[in-house]
């Protein structure tokens, strides 16, 4: 079985005061924990405050995290401002590698092979967040790798175009919590949760979910 990385980075970092850059960092380390319970065997890490890597013994499961990651950054709460629309827009650039993995030691904190040369290499390569979107898949299969690039870039148009709410609710629908658990954490009607689902093109996000979760890595 194919593992995958993730490697990601805060888009306009420098945009967000000292508290909110503090709080962000917490916001994600916590993300980390979620995930840990939601996928047994991953492991997330924050490097520089704004640089993220995240291993996936699970190669089907790397979507759903790197929207979980997205839209969690996508739903911080800040002080808006001009100087932060584009962290407000793209919230976080995003590279999943596929492919295999020659060690992961958490404990010696190696993370080396593959899929997280991939990923790293892909976010590098990745232009400013309006050319060409802020999540790329890359995979050491050929015959998989351009129509998952071509799923990731569209999905990552929707999400781009969400606003912080629908993020918030996005956030809670790829955890498959049901409408009225997600309004009763975010202090919302069910029918207002049903809006911003609606409006967000929740639909979309998950026929896409579903069509990468059945592929056979």
């Amino acid at each position: 079985m194919m593992y995958a990385a993730i490697s990601a980075d805060v888009v306009s970092s420098t945009s967000l005061s000292i508290d909110e850059t503090v709080s962000l960092k917490k916001r994600i380390e916590n993300l980390f924990l979620v995930l840990q319970d939601m996928y047994p065997g991953v492991w997330g890490r924050l490097i520089k405050g704004d640089y993220m890597e995240c291993i996936l013994p699970s190669a089907k499961d790397a979507f759903r995290v790197a929207l979980l990651i997205k839209t969690c950054i996508k739903s911080f709460p800040l002080v808006d401002s001009k100087e932060k629309k584009i962290f407000q827009t793209y919230g976080v650039r995003i590279a999943i590698g596929i492919g295999d993995m020659r060690m992961v030691d958490k404990e010696q904190g190696i993370m080396d092979g593959e899929a997280i040369y991939m990923s790293g290499r892909a976010l590098d390569g990745m232009q400013a967040p309006n050319k060409r979107g802020t999540i790329i898949i890359d995979s050491s299969c050929e015959e998989q790798r351009q129509a998952l690039q071509t799923i990731g870039m569209l999905v990552d148009a929707l999400i781009n175009n969400a606003t912080r709410k629908q993020c918030e609710v996005l956030f809670y629908k790829l955890q498959s919590k049901g409408e009225q658990e997600i309004a009763d954490i975010l202090g919302l009607t069910q029918s207002a949760v049903n809006q911003h689902s609606t409006t967000a093109k929740w639909y979309c996000i998950e026929e896409a979910l579903n069509y990468f979760e059945q592929l056979k890595f």
